[in-house]
């Protein structure tokens, strides 16, 4: 037990103004989880969603966290902030061009990690994910049983459209208003229970398919990151993620998943961190795919791998060090996409800002070892689905919620319990 002393005519926080920041961060997150429904739905029965609008709406969501930010700042925060704007500025002047997306990618980061850090705790994140989760599945079960309907209250193919992210011609399940990957062609099939949920993969709340497999991945990795005497909430979680993933049929939170379950069962303390290579590891395989494989794209596993390979091995410097192909389309190439647009110097020095946050415990320290899994591969088969808002702001919110507060902050009523004779006691 940690003791903090306090005047007794210090100024403390009142505790329903911090109850009022609690539901005000639990409505930040749900929205940025559902807001891309939200605006297809309006969309779809109001007026056309474009792409300026989904921006603000973002904006919006990036704000609120600023204001609630701002009553708690902290320095580490501004100059976090102020060194990554540093760099991305450099890197605009070097290039000659502003990339807003890099400053929108870091924005998101950098805010939600905060939030948890400033707010939030392992009770208060569980309980907001499991909230997160009811309506997911909700939802889910929703378009799983009444597709028809779920497809006229959302038009998800048309609100793609209208942002121009996906042309007519691409609509190839004709008549469907689901999103491009919601329905798996017939040469492929569905990967899991084809006999019974057929060729369709529910999308929820994201809309895509890929989303929800991809909150199914930081969902069982929240489960797993549980100690052994939280077996019913790792259970819970874990369950849940398996719900999703099905609903989905996502090979990736498949794979990932199961790689995570492995990690858990053969790798404890110091030893979860041999997964700080991965990311080198990957992109090591990426270029020999790029070099070796048979040459011919396909949209399965070795095909995306291969594609993102033999871009990789096209680069030069100019791209590397991010100062070209920041204003290029890679699709689903992820490690291309961070490449140009951050540079290797940024992805290095945000890949060690990551693993130099003190965490509380081991829940926190072996969250991040799956995250970083998580992470590692969709970069691999996934070009932006890291930097989603839908999915991301939940991940780092969690992942702040594990790492160490600072102690002033610690002398609160709300996380402190209670204040005895003028001194604040918080239990450890």
């Amino acid at each position: 037990m940690t003791l903090y002393a306090r005047t007794p005519h210090a100024s403390l926080p009142d505790a329903g103004e911090e109850s009022n920041k609690r539901h005000l961060l639990l409505a930040i997150l749900i929205a940025a989880t559902v807001y891309q429904a939200v605006l297809c739905f309006v969309h779809t029965h109001f007026f056309k969603a474009s792409t300026a609008l989904v921006a603000f709406s973002e904006l919006c969501i990036y704000v609120t966290c600023a204001v609630l930010l701002l009553r708690r700042i902290e320095l580490s925060f501004v100059a976090i902030l102020t060194l990554i704007a540093s760099y991305l500025l450099l890197l605009a002047l070097l290039r000659s061009s502003l990339d807003p997306k890099g400053f929108r990618d870091v924005i998101i980061l950098v805010l939600f990690y905060f939030l948890g850090r400033n707010f939030g705790d392992e009770k208060f994140a569980d309980r907001l994910l499991k909230i997160i989760i009811y309506i997911v599945l909700a939802v889910g079960f929703f378009e799983l049983l009444l597709v028809d309907v779920y497809s006229k209250l959302f038009n998800v193919y048309s609100y793609y459209l209208a942002q121009g992210n996906i042309s007519t011609s691409t609509n190839w399940a004709e008549g469907s208003t689901l999103a491009l990957n919601g329905i798996r062609p017939a040469g492929i099939g569905r990967t899991i229970l084809p006999f019974l949920l057929g060729s369709h993969r529910v999308s929820s709340v994201f809309l895509e398919p890929v989303s929800l497999g991809n909150f199914a991945v930081i969902v069982a990795a929240w489960g797993l990151s549980k100690g052994r005497e939280q077996w019913r909430s790792m259970a819970f979680f874990l369950g849940a993620a398996a719900i999703m993933i099905t609903l989905a049929d996502s090979r990736y939170g498949l794979v990932t998943v199961g790689l995570m379950v492995l990690m858990r069962l053969l790798f404890s303390g110091r030893g979860n961190r041999l997964v700080m290579i991965l990311p080198f590891v990957c992109a090591v395989i990426l270029i020999l795919f790029g070099l070796y494989y048979d040459g011919r794209y396909s949209d399965n596993i070795p095909g995306r791998l291969y594609s993102s390979g033999i871009t990789m091995v096209r680069f030069g410097p100019a791209e590397i060090f991010g100062l070209a192909g920041y204003n290029i389309n890679f699709g689903d190439m992820g490690y291309s996409i961070i490449l140009t647009r951050f540079g290797l110097f940024g992805c290095v020095v945000l890949w060690i800002g990551l693993w130099m946050i003190k965490m509380r415990d081991e829940h926190g320290e072996r969250f991040r070892t799956y995250i970083v899994i998580y992470m590692s591969l969709i970069l691999c088969i996934s070009g932006t689905s890291l930097f989603a808002l839908k999915s991301a702001g939940v991940l780092w919110f969690l992942l702040g919620c594990c790492a160490v507060r600072d102690k002033k902050w610690l002398a609160s009523p709300l996380r402190s319990g209670q204040f005895v004779a003028g001194k604040a006691h918080y239990a450890d």
